[in-house]
């Protein structure tokens, strides 16, 4: 268990965690809504495993003084005909006995887009059974998301392990991405700029270390290389980060839609599949659930289209590559 990455794991304190409330603000109603709600289905959940679970290996290290933990969905259908729902941890800190408390809750969704990545770093919330993952990408790309299953995969995570992960997201809000153009017109910031695109084309990824090597290389194949550029900020495909780790700021290209998805403690979710990061060889396209209460006035998003807001990112472990 040397290398297992609960043992180094990155400890967040409350503050740096946060908690759920701003995940059940969203809901119709608020959160105060939500949660009344949620504690009335609390009794009709069920027990709860999916993606890549190894009990011997939750024991092992629940056996080495880690707080137990079970995991209970509430999806509103019958078992097993949804993967959406709303989430109970259920636990007990070790050598206590008596009954287990609820310590946290929060929506999760099941159904996401498949990605291969490498955890980079474990964010480990104070309650030792929920964390955030680091995930990187093979692209350069590192998503920072809460892993709502890591009460049942904490004993399998170890350092340099491939994993396939259920990529989703839930906004906090979502708007049209507003139109403007941007000029860059000195000749300095031209190059710079040119440069470092090239750079990233050819290696996948450009860091600030990047920039000496990346400007040397550079040279203009045509006059108009040296031009203006024009850019329009509101057709990008960028993650930024917004609030707690697994907090972001997007935007990007709308590529389908399902209106009214999913139902989840009495609010209507859309899926809106968005590309949220563009490369030359793939792109990044995540399934964002979006409360319909959240829409303003008669927008809804479109397919073609860019849109912009804040989410919450979510991965789970599917499997071990």
């Amino acid at each position: 268990m040397n290398d297992l990455m609960l043992n180094t794991a990155q400890e967040l304190s409350n503050e740096q965690a946060g908690g759920h409330g701003d995940r059940w603000g969203v809901f119709a109603g608020g959160d105060e809504t939500a949660i009344r709600r949620l504690m009335r289905t609390l009794e009709k959940a069920e027990l709860f495993d999916i993606g890549l679970v190894d009990k011997a290996a939750t024991e092992a290290i629940v056996a080495t003084g880690e707080p137990l933990g079970t995991l209970l969905l509430y999806t509103g259908q019958e078992k097993g005909m949804s993967r959406t729902g709303a989430m109970s941890l259920i636990g007990q800190e070790p050598g206590r006995t008596g009954p287990r408390q609820l310590w946290s809750a929060y929506p999760f969704f099941g159904n996401g887009v498949e990605v291969d990545g490498v955890v980079e770093r474990l964010l480990l919330h104070p309650n030792r059974v929920e964390a955030v993952l680091e995930i990187g990408l093979d692209n350069g790309a590192v998503i920072p998301a809460f892993d709502p299953l890591f009460c049942l995969h904490r004993g399998l995570y170890r350092a340099g392990e491939t994993y396939r992960f259920s990529l989703s997201a839930m906004a906090y809000t979502m708007g049209p991405a507003e139109q403007r153009e941007c000029v860059i017109d000195d000749p300095d910031k031209i190059r710079r700029f040119r440069a470092t695109e090239a750079w990233a084309t050819k290696h996948g990824k450009y860091t600030k270390e990047d920039e000496a090597a990346a400007l040397a290389a550079w040279q203009p194949k045509t006059p108009g290389d040296l031009d203006p550029i024009r850019i329009d900020p509101s057709h990008m495909t960028i993650l930024w980060p917004a609030g707690f780790y697994d907090d972001s700021g997007y935007m990007g290209k709308v590529i389908c839609l399902t209106p009214d998805a999913v139902r989840m403690l009495d609010t209507s979710f859309w899926r809106v599949d968005v590309t949220l990061i563009s490369c030359e060889d793939e792109n990044l396209t995540v399934p964002i659930y979006v409360p319909e209460n959240l829409f303003e006035g008669d927008w809804r998003p479109s397919v073609g289209k860019y849109v912009t807001g804040n989410l919450w990112m979510q991965a789970y472990a599917k499997a071990l590559l």
